[in-house]
């Protein structure tokens, strides 16, 4: 296979295309033609060298794909045969031109939707799901606040919150930004780059606070976050991103930020009747009946038009295009899904 992979640990110029060997298919494993692959705040922050779970370099990232099945393994359900068009999660390698993953990780692709929102909806649909339906149990009339609401899982949680009932609340970073989800029907957006947004939540709130807070910053507003919970309230943290500063590791920020971290004592969320949950979507991959049933509700909704991915921009599917889609989620010039897609 052909992939786009990460020599070393660096800014977003470090990528190569390279030849990889393909890996051998188990009985209920597939193989796809990748046409597109989201780009994740994991990605950047596997390329900086700030993520655990990334293999050894040199590697692919790409937690998210669509195309077609190429081969299947001989335990394979007809439902995914060979020429079948699918979305998929990946356990990295997404950025090639074909990937090996396990069946259940896959649901085939409805007809009148195309590659490129495809691979826009497995990670930040399923986390989205998994955050404000399983973990954070929101339910109608209940106040969501939602960090980062212009990205990709930010504006799913939108998505998803919609036919649920819930008030939603989000920061992002720019008034502009703020307009538009205020536009797409968010009750509030406050911008965290001009306003303290904790502040600015009880001020607009006269005092009340969140039932639910969906949290993909870490340590830094682990506190704030708790402090905004009203009672029997839920925050779900699902991410570290205030660690990555710029295209390049800063090992001491990352470091003094963990160190800041909030330890949580479990008397003082009894006292408080508050709740915390953490969800990190690379440790469930191999809960096969949760992945499965999870994905295929997420086919259900793209299927039947409930859920529709806002596709910010389609780089091309090369070293350059994979460059240039790190840096712009780097900057945080997106509103909505970065996408990487192969050329037609």
């Amino acid at each position: 296979m052909r992939a786009i992979v990460i020599p070393k640990n660096g800014p977003p110029s470090v990528f190569e295309e390279r030849d990889m060997p393909d890996r051998r298919l188990a009985p209920k494993d597939l193989r796809i033609s990748v046409e597109a692959a989201g780009v994740n705040f994991a990605d950047l922050m596997g390329r900086v060298g700030l993520y655990p779970d990334a293999p050894p370099c040199p590697y692919a990232p790409g937690y998210e794909v669509a195309g077609v099945v190429t081969e299947a393994g001989d335990q394979v359900g007809a439902e995914l045969a060979v020429g079948t068009r699918v979305m998929a999660t990946t356990r990295f390698w997404g950025y090639a031109d074909s990937v090996r993953c396990p069946e259940h990780w896959a649901v085939p692709l409805p007809d009148d939707v195309d590659f490129v929102t495809g691979a826009a909806v497995p990670v930040n649909y399923l986390t989205a799901y998994l955050a404000l339906v399983h973990c954070g149990a929101a339910r109608e009339g209940e106040r969501v606040l939602v960090h980062g609401g212009a990205g990709g899982v930010g504006l799913a949680v939108l998505d998803l919150a919609r036919p649920l009932g819930v008030d939603l609340y989000a920061t992002a970073g720019s008034d502009e930004k703020c307009a538009r989800l205020e536009a797409l029907g968010v009750m509030k957006a406050f911008n965290y780059r001009e306003v303290d947004y904790a502040e600015a939540a009880r001020k607009h709130l006269r005092g009340g606070g969140f039932q639910v807070i969906l949290d993909p910053l870490g340590p830094e507003s682990f506190q704030k976050g708790l402090d905004l919970l009203e009672p029997l309230g839920r925050i779900v943290c699902y991410g570290f991103s205030s660690l990555v500063t710029g295209p390049k590791r800063k090992l001491w920020h990352a470091v003094t930020s963990v160190l800041k971290a909030h330890k949580v004592n479990p008397i003082t969320l009894m006292n408080q009747n508050k709740g915390v949950h953490g969800l990190n979507l690379a440790q469930l991959f191999t809960q096969r009946a949760l992945h499965r049933r999870a994905m295929g509700e997420m086919g259900r909704l793209l299927s039947a038009g409930q859920i529709q991915p806002t596709i910010d921009t389609t780089f091309p599917m090369t070293a350059r295009g994979a460059s240039d889609a790190h840096t712009y989620l780097h900057e945080r010039r997106n509103f909505g899904k970065v996408v990487l897609a192969r050329a037609p």
